[in-house]
């Protein structure tokens, strides 16, 4: 792992360059679909979480891309059925991507597809299904109820990806477009 000045202080895994990959695939997959996308400068990335500034014609959005996650620290691998949705941030004055973000839209990445969803309306569904009066300490009891991780100052909750059915604005299919060759293209 490098020592990328991206990296987050609690970032002791791989979680940078899981985000980078996602990234660089949903941008092939957008700009494939006819949308010119712009990186969002680091003081936007990190303060009002958005990657991209997405524009088509008329249209244009803010986006954020989240990786898929393991749900534990000690897993070995990623997994697409649960979903990580930040409600503080880690740092103690960020407020967190779901509440405070800029993004307009939030696109998830599951192991075929990338959920598109608008960010207003994954806090009308997060406010429907997440128990936010009672706090969890394990994230093995992050299940719709608000975890707390010890010494951090973040919180968050786990639901799951299917959920997200109801308010999709949509899904693209990774598997439609060849993944990147051994020379870059």
């Amino acid at each position: 792992m490098n020592n990328d000045s991206r990296r987050n202080k609690y970032d002791t895994k791989d979680s940078l360059e899981l985000g980078d990959k996602a990234e660089l695939v949903f941008r092939r997959l957008a700009e494939k679909r006819g949308w010119e996308l712009t990186d969002a400068s680091f003081d936007c990335n990190v303060n009002e979480h958005w990657d991209f500034l997405m524009q088509r014609g008329s249209d244009n959005f803010k986006i954020d891309v989240k990786a898929m996650k393991r749900l534990n620290r000690g897993d070995l691998d990623v997994q697409d059925r649960w979903i990580w949705i930040e409600l503080h941030g880690v740092r103690s004055q960020d407020q967190g991507w779901l509440y405070h973000g800029k993004a307009n839209l939030i696109s998830f990445e599951k192991m075929t597809s990338f959920v598109i969803v608008k960010r207003t309306d994954l806090i009308e569904l997060v406010e429907r299904l997440v128990d936010n009066k009672t706090l969890v300490h394990s994230s093995r009891e992050a299940k719709y109820r608000v975890y707390n991780r010890p010494g951090r100052p973040d919180r968050i909750t786990l639901i799951e990806t299917d959920t997200l059915n109801p308010i999709k604005w949509d899904e693209w299919d990774k598997r439609l477009y060849p993944k990147e060759s051994k020379n870059g293209t």
